[in-house]
């Protein structure tokens, strides 16, 4: 299985005309938050594969209906707070970050918390059932270590290194914080042996 990962910033290797056969051949695309809208329904048109995303904390993922209403984008699967099973791997997402102001997609530590024990129930019965809770997990904000950012907008989310501990994905993917140089770290595995990458601009890997 490969994954097209985005977020955070429009690539032109994505939003082209040539898009997707400018890129290797991938099965899955997911959306890692603040990617506009438009981006994703052109993504979506783009491919026979509905698109997962989650919405970052600029909320840049609406677009607006004729009647001037914020609508969400058309032909994706919005994987916040839900699990899903796509092309045989399940799927499991958190939206925004870490709260710093007043303002939508932004949770305290404690909300977060909440968040992810409230899918306690559906990732017991995929392990019980399935044999495993998730095999990807979808956020904006990324866990604590080496990804997350140095000031309080771009902190990693604890509950999300709980996750790993208790659930173990095989990989977290998610956005929000920059990568800045040639040699910026895209991805490190946790001692969980979770394969955390970050899809700032895109990445293509492996799953």
């Amino acid at each position: 299985m490969r994954v097209l990962a985005i977020a955070d910033t429009v690539s032109p290797f994505v939003y082209t005309p040539s898009f997707p056969h400018n890129l290797p051949p991938f099965d899955l695309v997911v959306s890692a938050g603040d990617m506009p809208g438009y981006v994703l329904e052109f993504v979506a048109t783009k491919l026979t594969v509905q698109p997962l995303y989650v919405m970052g904390n600029h909320a840049n993922g609406y677009l607006r209906d004729p009647q001037d209403r914020l609508v969400r984008p058309g032909g994706c699967i919005d994987v916040h707070r839900r699990v899903t099973m796509h092309h045989g791997l399940l799927v499991a997402g958190f939206e925004g970050s870490a709260r710093y102001k007043p303002g939508p997609h932004q949770f305290s530590d404690a909300e977060f918390s909440r968040m992810v024990a409230g899918m306690t129930p559906r990732f017991a019965w995929n392990r019980f059932a399935r044999g495993r809770a998730l095999d990807l997990l979808l956020t904006h904000a990324p866990p604590k270590g080496p990804h997350e950012g140095t000031d309080r907008p771009h902190r990693g989310i604890g509950a999300f290194n709980r996750l790993h501990r208790w659930w173990r994905p095989r990989v977290h993917v998610h956005g929000h914080v920059h990568l800045s140089g040639a040699n910026a770290p895209r991805e490190y595995v946790t001692d969980e042996g979770v394969r955390v990458i970050n899809a700032f601009g895109f990445a293509v890997f492996e799953l």
